[in-house]
């Protein structure tokens, strides 16, 4: 089995990647292959909405995204995770997602786009991060993320969010955060 983790925090040993060791503990300790990809380190430039994807599951724009999909395609599941930067995700997860438009294709004959990854059992669990208290001020960091992964064809087997958590290593004292990611991590495993 091989997972990959998608963080993308800016802060490298932030609390987003706390959250993500948290949800890949199960994870390690079966026998699967962890592929950890930090967006900040990829070169991914933005979608220019050319369509030149509209006929194959490949952007035409050559950077690190072909990598990353390549990873995609290989896992058997994924986690994707962003802090909360202005009520969504960061500009580095956002610039990754509009590139994932190569992964939706609208064949003839359906009123209604189809995921590279409908059909294949990949699952995935999402993850958000949010330096205030109220649940509200999340905005639509989880949602996206979990909108996104369902429209490519992932199985979101589940989501986790941490609230309170500003400074670097804060996440540790959310306990229940850090308990319902170890839980999610053991359904990215079944």
């Amino acid at each position: 089995m091989k997972i990959i983790s998608i963080n993308g925090s800016r802060r490298k040993k932030g609390n987003t990647e706390l959250l993500i060791q948290s949800i890949l503990k199960p994870v390690e300790k079966s026998a699967t292959h962890v592929e950890s990809i930090f967006l900040g380190d990829c070169t991914i430039g933005a979608c220019t909405g050319c369509e030149g994807c509209r006929s194959s599951w490949e952007c035409v724009i050559k950077d690190d995204f072909q990598s990353l999909v390549e990873m995609m395609d290989e896992a058997d599941g994924v986690v994707l995770a962003s802090p909360t930067y202005w009520y969504t995700v960061t500009s580095d997860m956002k610039c990754f997602i509009d590139r994932c438009y190569s992964l939706i294709q609208f064949p003839k004959n359906r009123s209604e786009w189809i995921g590279k990854y409908d059909g294949t059992g990949k699952t995935c669990v999402t993850a958000a991060v949010c330096e205030q208290k109220q649940e509200a001020n999340m905005g639509n960091t989880l949602t996206l993320l979990t909108d996104f992964a369902k429209d490519i064809g992932l199985n979101v087997v589940d989501s986790v969010k941490a609230l309170n958590c500003f400074e670097a290593g804060s996440i540790q004292k959310e306990k229940a955060a850090l308990k319902d990611a170890e839980a999610a991590g053991q359904r990215l495993l079944q």
